[in-house]
């Protein structure tokens, strides 16, 4: 099995592929983006990209490559969160920390705290910050990294566990061009777009998963990409497509707006 997912080495979506794939040949691409064409290309077999974090919340590019490239949530993996702080000096001598945006919002507290005077430079992941490093070798630099990149790269941690709440995880998406059958223990993920605006649409809209005792864990919009205000919701309820009952609300929702299913899989919480 071929998975594609964010790089280079040493990223959080490379432990979670590993965590999916113990046996697969991991693929390393730059983007979000990239991961989803590599399954659309069949380049890889399935993809690993975020969806959220606990902390710093949904990771919008994935939510928008799933609605534009038609793919399938096949299955969903939750990651605990250990953000390590870096370097060859100490951390009392660093002038510049490199960091994901996202590792630097699920670590401001600790970087106010203790590197208050540091310049921060974001990177492109947190495989990356750790090749900078790695590569510098500069005692006054040190970047926020993965566990699995310490090791990769050749690291010395200077302080370890310094995300802001210990309760931090993250949640991937495990995409590929079919979804999962249905286990009894299943989560499905939509996107509504209403085709018309008038009070109480989304009241009535929910109302059908309400009337159906179908429980809602997520919802959010995102912007459609057209005019301003107008919105994709996206859903994530408990059961699968294939149940009378889902369907049926399902149905009911089509009469208002455009409804794609982006998949059924099995959840993990």
């Amino acid at each position: 099995m071929k998975i594609a997912t964010l790089g280079p080495e040493g990223t959080f979506s490379h432990e979670a592929a590993m965590k999916y794939g113990r046996n697969a040949s991991i693929i390393f691409t730059d983007t979000i983006r990239d991961v989803f064409e590599a399954v659309s290309k069949n380049k890889a077999d399935c993809g690993i990209a975020p969806i959220e974090n606990s902390i710093a919340g949904t990771v919008g590019q994935t939510l928008d490559c799933l609605v534009e490239f038609g793919l399938k949530i096949k299955a969903e993996e939750i990651l605990p969160i250990s953000h390590n702080l870096v370097g060859f000096g100490n951390i009392n001598g660093i002038k510049r920390l490199y960091s994901h945006p996202q590792a630097y919002e699920q670590c401001e507290l600790f970087i106010k705290k203790y590197l208050p005077k540091a310049e921060t430079i974001q990177t492109s992941s947190n495989g990356k910050s750790a090749e900078i490093i790695s590569k510098s070798k500069n005692k006054n630099e040190a970047s926020i990294i993965p566990k699995i990149a310490v090791g990769i790269y050749g690291l010395k941690v200077l302080k370890k566990d310094v995300q802001d709440n210990r309760f931090n995880v993250t949640r991937f998406f495990v995409i590929a061009k079919n979804d999962s059958k249905k286990t009894g223990y299943d989560r499905t993920s939509i996107a509504l777009y209403p085709q018309v605006d008038r009070p109480g649409l989304l009241y009535e809209m929910l109302g059908e998963f309400a009337k159906r005792k179908i429980n809602l864990t997520k919802i959010e919009s995102r912007p459609s990409k057209g005019k301003l205000g107008d919105y994709i919701f996206y859903i994530d309820f408990e059961g699968h497509k294939s149940e009378k009952h889902i369907g049926e609300a399902l149905n009911q929702l089509e009469k208002s707006a455009f409804v794609t299913v982006l998949g059924s899989y099995r959840r993990k919480y």
